[in-house]
């Protein structure tokens, strides 16, 4: 890998040596010279002298900060980045990076600088009162990256390859993908539908908010993606107390993959919910656009609400990039032909019990009393009812039918005891006494 920064390093015979570049041949690779001497100062005063002797000039970063060199490079990557990049990347420098190299000479922030900056970044944003989460840490050292190679670049120093470690996500397990669907076709919301859309075409998070309800084709069961949605810094914040950040639409370029995707038909009734003429498909409560992050936000609640663990938009998108969306999953769910649900009279117990158990904390949230007032109805301590809800302990049969009287005789819960299967026809036809 090349060096990024000064190019110095120190000779086992005590010297120091200094490489620049002097010259490109016919291919453009880089012909570097070297100078010597027994300090850094001086090999770097050497190599200085060198450059401007080859380019007539003194190097554009000499004397330069890392900030004022950072933001050279911000004023000039700013038209060839997206605008949320752009944001990210001041949003970085200004939380995390200035407060350490804000006055520290561009020479002295080398890739072995930035390395050790990594590693103890999370510990002095904590100081500073705020979580640098592994993403924030990848734009941190991305921008840090950036602004190296654009000093290298100035300085006629070849541009490093330096790696980025990527989170690498896993698709859908099979069981995970039956329990999104199923969940899905009794929970019908943006934060689902966006997550259906993600799973079986593909979509970002960008993309789900810019999706237009009239760039859907329920006749040809198409999408036309053609525009994301980034949140981003307002620049008339400053002016009559207007928001800090807004959301803007821009059209993908077409290098970017302006695309066309099918969508399983069996989604079209689905769809037509939260279809508006003109408007957004994924809206919020205010009936208005929709941005990434509240997005992912949205997705993140809902599956804790219904305890499951992990999931995220880009294990979502992974499942249909690696051909893992299997939508004969989704057609049997959505039709009623589960595996391990009942149907044709037959009443699974073990599924019963089961089901009830993933819904019981959304079942009484909605009746709307705590788990004081639950464990009271249901006859046991309350220790024990938060055991049923977290699912460390199943409920027995008889547990099952209290807590079936509880929820199916509620008006708020009613429909949603029928939707999920809990009380099947099975089930009525077992405890029915006679002919009324």
């Amino acid at each position: 890998m090349a060096r990024t920064g000064e190019n110095i390093y120190k000779r086992k015979d005590g010297r120091y040596e200094a490489r620049y570049i002097a010259e490109r041949d016919a291919n453009g690779k880089a012909i570097y010279k070297s100078v010597y001497g027994y300090s850094k100062a001086e090999v770097r005063e050497k190599a200085e002298a060198a450059l401007v002797e080859i380019y007539g000039e003194k190097s554009p970063i000499a004397g330069k900060t890392f900030k004022q060199v950072a933001e050279d490079y911000l004023a000039e990557a700013k038209g060839t980045i997206a605008s949320t990049t752009y944001d990210r990347y001041l949003d970085a420098l200004e939380r995390d990076v200035y407060p350490e190299y804000a006055s520290t000479p561009m020479v002295d922030v080398t890739e072995s600088e930035m390395n050790r900056f990594i590693r103890v970044a999370p510990d002095l944003a904590e100081k500073r009162g705020r979580l640098l989460t592994n993403s924030g840490l990848l734009v941190v050292k991305a921008v840090m990256s950036n602004v190296i190679n654009y000093a290298n670049a100035a300085s006629g120093i070849e541009k490093a390859e330096i790696v980025m470690d990527r989170t690498a996500y896993e698709e859908l397990t099979t069981a995970e993908l039956e329990m999104i669907c199923l969940k899905a076709k009794h929970n019908h919301c943006p934060e689902m539908l966006a997550a259906l859309l993600s799973i079986f075409c593909g979509m970002r998070t960008g993309e789900l908010c810019a999706l237009n309800s009239d760039d859907v084709d329920g006749v040809r069961n198409e999408i036309y993606i053609h525009e994301t949605a980034h949140r981003v810094r307002n620049p008339k914040k400053d002016e009559n107390e207007e928001k800090k950040t807004v959301i803007i639409i821009e059209e993908i370029p077409r290098k970017k993959q302006i695309r066309r995707v099918s969508y399983p038909a069996i989604l079209n009734d689905y769809i037509d919910e939260f279809r508006l003429n003109g408007r957004p498909l994924i809206r919020n409560k205010d009936d208005e656009q929709a941005d990434p992050r509240t997005l992912e936000n949205w997705l993140t609640r809902i599956m804790s609400v219904f305890r499951i663990e992990n999931i995220n938009f880009e294990r979502l998108r992974k499942t249909y990039m690696n051909f893992k969306a299997d939508e004969q999953v989704l057609n049997n769910i959505f039709r009623g032909i589960h595996p391990d649900a009942p149907y044709d009279g037959h009443m699974d117990v073990k599924w019963l019990t089961d089901e009830l158990t993933r819904d019981l904390a959304p079942l009484r949230m909605l009746v709307g009393v705590s788990v004081e007032e639950a464990a009271e109805m249901l006859g046991v301590s309350t220790g024990l009812y938060r055991q049923l809800e977290n699912g460390s302990r199943e409920p027995s049969w008889d547990q099952y039918m209290t807590l079936l009287f509880m929820y199916h005789y509620n008006m708020r819960t009613t429909d949603i005891v029928n939707t999920l299967g809990l009380y099947p026809d099975a089930l009525k036809e077992k405890i029915k006494i006679g002919d009324v």
